[in-house]
């Protein structure tokens, strides 16, 4: 937990205990002032009631134990001045009865909403009970007495409060129990999308790294010389994948002292900032947060370091200007599906002497697509381990969940064995309009 964190939390409780204690201090000055008037019994009975709806609504959700104590302590107090109350029924010790049937729905509303379900059914037939009861103190008071029957309709009235009261409670609990639920599926989304980073590049420049590791391994046993040759290779890529891994971890744990945005984006928002997207507000953060560039802007050094690490030979056909007023959300995409492509090269397609990465666009202005293809020369590639991986990916992380994203905006993919030998990975995706995330078409740039 950061400082400035504790420091506005510590501010939030002093304002809250100082209100708090302005509005008590108010209602036993107030109490003080009409005891002459109504009698302790009444002041000291409204101002009890009164005291606990401050204290449970301004100080804070409060405590479970304190819900079992305070309710039905204050129910108790209010139950017994009702019985043992004898007049006088003044005006003043009808406001009081008023402050205090408000207080009571107050401290429902609080009971309903706050305390478990069996404890918040316990309270509700208590608090009803006492309001409902309430108005005995008036009519058996005044003079002359109300009669039975109008005393049993302000009973009833008073019935109808307290089932207000409680609706309040339930509704408001409601809102509770479905922010809960919405924050818990953010987070799960979120943790989801990082798992994808994380298999997405990271696992990429892991295999770079166990490539080198086994190409190192062969050579030691010819030229130890040449083996050497390969170790700052090895690290290169071990460090790409550190940083890779580093950064989606940095993005799960807390924002660091004086950097409130990523708390204030949510998950789009930092998987916004992961991705390294460009704009105005991208450029306010600081270069060591916003993490490698994950687009298609970032292909020629991703083909590079993909050859560094041997055979095959990664070759990328790509027309001057191709990747130029791509939509951000296109680009990250199709840097995703090379990324994935070129790691299924390492591991499945053992054979193979040639990548081809092909980029270009298609179509007209107002149909425009980008086009991205990734072939290999494999031969034999069922005789190949890892056949049903390379066409499924890894469980929820491969070709297949790419392909469900891909139509997630509008695009295609496809995957598959190519005539002449060797395997194909190909997406098509919208450039003119694509569709968003949400759902929306939206109008390129």
């Amino acid at each position: 937990m950061t400082k400035q964190t504790d420091s506005g939390r510590r501010r939030r409780v002093r304002l809250r205990g100082f209100l708090c204690a302005l509005l008590v201090g108010a209602t036993l000055v107030i109490a003080a002032m009409t005891t002459e008037s109504v009698g302790p019994l009444v002041s000291g009975s409204g101002a009890v009631s009164v005291i606990a709806a401050w204290v449970m609504t301004v100080w804070g959700p409060p405590q479970q134990r304190v819900l079992l104590v305070a309710l039905p302590g204050t129910a108790a107090v209010s139950v017994i001045v009702t019985f043992v109350y004898e007049g006088p029924a003044r005006s003043d010790a009808a406001n009081w009865w008023t402050a205090e049937t408000v207080a009571l729905m107050m401290l429902m509303a609080v009971g309903v909403r706050h305390a478990s379900i069996r404890t918040a059914i316990g309270l509700a037939a208590l608090l009803t009970t006492t309001i409902t009861l309430s108005p005995l103190r008036i009519t058996m008071n005044v003079v002359p007495p109300s009669s039975r029957s109008e005393t049993l309709q302000l009973c009833l009235i008073w019935a109808i409060l307290a089932m207000v009261a409680m609706g309040v409670g339930a509704y408001l609990r409601n809102l509770d129990t479905r922010s809960r639920a919405i924050a818990a599926a953010e987070r799960r989304a979120e943790r989801l999308s990082l798992a994808r980073d994380l298999h997405d590049y990271a696992a990429h420049d892991v295999t770079a790294v166990v490539v080198l590791v086994e190409a190192a391994q062969v050579m030691a046993k010819k030229d130890a010389r040449q083996a050497l040759e390969l170790l700052p290779e090895i690290g290169a890529a071990g460090a790409q994948a550190l940083k890779a891994m580093d950064h989606t971890v940095q993005l799960m744990a807390e924002t660091p002292p004086g950097d409130d945005r990523e708390r204030t984006l949510g998950p789009a928002g930092r998987r916004e900032l992961a991705s390294g997207s460009s704009g105005e507000e991208e450029r306010s953060v600081p270069p060591s947060r916003r993490g490698p560039r994950r687009d298609l802007g970032e292909l020629e050094p991703l083909v590079a370091r993909f050859n560094r690490t041997g055979a095959p030979e990664a070759v990328l056909l790509m027309a001057e200007g191709a990747t130029d007023d791509i939509p951000a959300e296109i680009s990250r995409m199709g840097y995703r599906v090379i990324v994935e492509a070129l790691t299924n090269v390492r591991r499945h397609a053992a054979s193979a002497s040639r990548v081809e990465v092909l980029l270009r666009r298609e179509g007209a202005d107002d149909s425009s697509r980008l086009r991205v293809q990734i072939t290999d020369d494999a031969q034999h590639p069922e005789a190949e381990t890892g056949l049903v991986e390379r066409v499924a990916g890894a469980g929820s992380t491969g070709i297949s969940s790419l392909s469900e994203r891909v139509e997630g905006l509008g695009g295609r993919l496809t995957a598959g064995p190519r005539e002449g030998g060797g395997w194909r990975v190909a997406v098509v995706l919208p450039l003119s309009s694509y569709k968003a995330p949400g759902g929306c078409n939206l109008p390129n740039g």
